[in-house]
């Protein structure tokens, strides 16, 4: 059985028990960019999901604390082998287009989501013609390895709808992550009635877009030259009755950045900050808000078209030379020393990595070994010293005190300079694509709280900085045939190693990302992996 509806909350007052029940707020929060695609079998960015979240449910949610809950679905069964899954649907959520833009509930405009919505939602994600990017990721469903492999027919698809509120799926090998990858956007179901009626523009504009849950779409307005882009949703009374949602309405600010992002929340035009950066202006003392998850893996990354980061040595006494064990932090806690890839706090299943992996992937090395390493490279390559080079950082990223320590470091065992060359965020991630650096602080982080999450960022086209390791793709292609999560936690081990033993990217902190709101708000639900936000049981107290 799942755990009962649990939302993460940052409400600072006590249960209060007066007319004010926080209810009725428009809620304001910008987006870092246009969500481009609101169908949810398609959609893959950021904004995409958060705006879905609000708008569309599938049969469960998954909260920022990696526990499960029920969405659509009132509950389910699996076999004891683990290959059927059978889900009772509750019945009474319902889709809901406003036709004729009244604001009312009219005729026609209200009906039930079924099984079936949720049977054309998976055919449509393994259709050729959907180009879906996650049909790999369900992958354990049976006839899906045929359906990709061998262009067999949909409705060959272990997905069926047993009853209007029944649905089934058959696996083809158990998966430890199935139940998760249920409450991903790709799982959320689709209207057959309505798909057919975009005629091709699902998901693409205001009048193409539905929704079953919280919210529903009023205006969706984007011109990538204009400044007053906007998407702006009201509360979905079809499904307000069942699963109370308290804003009115939530505003979507459409901007491009980050930056932009921080700079309408400090001038008072959104209720709600997501960021990485630690501002310590934002204290409760001043009326906010700020809750922390220690979510990101900073890390250098070596760009290997430099001649002597092409060599193994050099790379490894870079690695070997970083002075985690001086990382002091400081009393804002922002960062901690990375010892390894994925944060230790990140789950698999409603557990911590930490609790089946602890043990450290980085080690200490003594720094006689560490300059024998490097004068073995500088040796294989014929160089007597290394050019002076900046680290390319992204503004607001870390504070850079600790990064002169490593510098000084280096200088002192390779005698290699360097400076630190900060850049915004436009001009950070076009010069990590372009592999314009020679070595750059890189945040690492999966779209989910998962540690197989973390891992999959880092496999081929996958990353930022170009990454490729064939053994890391094999192993990540195994995940999906992992039983439990015990078996899991061993393959992100082994990727882990892997990773680290090519000393390319160099973990070395973890690093918090903040919600930051005003005090008067709380229970504003955030996931910090997939930068996802829910505004349904949002409240604003006005004193």
């Amino acid at each position: 059985m799942l755990c009962p509806m649990v939302l993460l909350s940052g409400c600072q007052m006590p249960f209060q028990k007066n007319k004010d029940d926080g209810a009725g707020y428009l809620f304001t929060y910008t987006l870092t960019e246009n969500p481009d695609n609101l169908d949810p079998q398609i959609a893959s960015n950021s904004a995409s999901f958060t705006v879905l979240r609000n708008m569309m449910q599938g049969l469960l949610e998954e909260q920022p604390d990696g526990t499960l809950t029920y969405g659509v679905a009132s509950h389910y069964g699996v076999t004891e082998d683990g290959l059927k899954y059978t889900f009772t649907l509750r019945g009474n959520s319902y889709w809901y287009y406003d036709e004729n833009k009244n604001d009312d509930i009219d005729e026609g405009e209200q009906w039930n989501v079924t099984a079936e919505d949720f049977v054309f939602a998976f055919q449509r994600l393994f259709q050729k013609e959907t180009r879906s990017p996650y049909r790999e990721e369900f992958r354990c469903i049976s006839g899906a390895d045929a359906i990709i492999d061998e262009d067999a027919s949909v409705d060959t698809l272990g997905v069926y709808a047993q009853s209007e509120n029944t649905l089934i799926f058959e696996l083809a090998r158990p998966c430890a992550e199935f139940l998760s990858l249920l409450a991903t956007p790709a799982a959320m179901p689709c209207s057959r009635k309505f798909f057919e009626q975009t005629n091709g523009r699902y998901g693409l504009d205001e009048d193409s877009v539905i929704s079953n849950n919280g919210f529903y779409m009023r205006r969706w307005f984007y011109d990538p030259y204009g400044s007053d882009n906007l998407i702006y949703l009201s509360k979905n009374s079809a499904n307000d009755t069942v699963q109370k949602v308290y804003p009115s309405d939530v505003t979507f600010l459409i901007r491009n950045g980050q930056t932009e992002a921080d700079d309408e929340f400090k001038n008072n035009k959104s209720d709600v900050l997501s960021t990485s950066v630690y501002y310590p202006n934002y204290t409760e003392e001043n009326g906010y808000t700020m809750t922390s998850w220690r979510s990101v893996t900073l890390g250098f990354v070596l760009n290997t078209e430099w001649e002597a980061f092409k060599n193994d040595n050099i790379r490894t006494a870079f690695s070997a030379a970083i002075p985690r064990s001086l990382f002091k932090g400081d009393s804002k806690n922002d960062a901690e020393a990375a010892y390894g890839i994925i944060p230790p706090e990140t789950r698999l299943g409603t557990s911590a990595y930490s609790s089946y992996n602890s043990t450290p992937v980085v080690s200490d090395i003594s720094d006689d070994d560490i300059k024998s390493m490097f004068k073995k490279g500088m040796h294989e390559l014929g160089l007597t010293s290394l050019p002076s080079s900046d680290i390319l950082v992204c503004e607001g990223s870390v504070s850079e005190d600790d990064l002169y320590e490593i510098i000084q470091v280096w200088q002192s065992l390779f005698g290699f300079y360097a400076g630190i060359e900060t850049v915004s965020e436009n001009e950070y991630y076009e010069r990590l694509s372009e592999k314009d650096y020679v070595i750059a602080l890189c945040p690492l982080e999966g779209k989910k709280n998962s540690a197989a999450s973390v891992i999959e960022a880092f496999g081929t086209d996958k990353n930022s900085f170009n990454y490729s390791n064939k053994e890391l793709d094999e192993l990540i292609d195994t995940m999906e045939y992992a039983r439990d999560w015990t078996e899991l936690s061993v393959i992100c081990r082994q990727a882990e190693e892997i990773i680290e033993a090519d000393h390319i990217f160099l973990p070395l902190f973890y690093k918090n990302k903040y919600l930051i709101h005003s005090t008067k708000n709380c229970d504003i639900s955030y996931d910090p992996y997939s930068g996802v936000i829910d505004f349904r049981r949002a409240k604003y107290y006005s004193d």
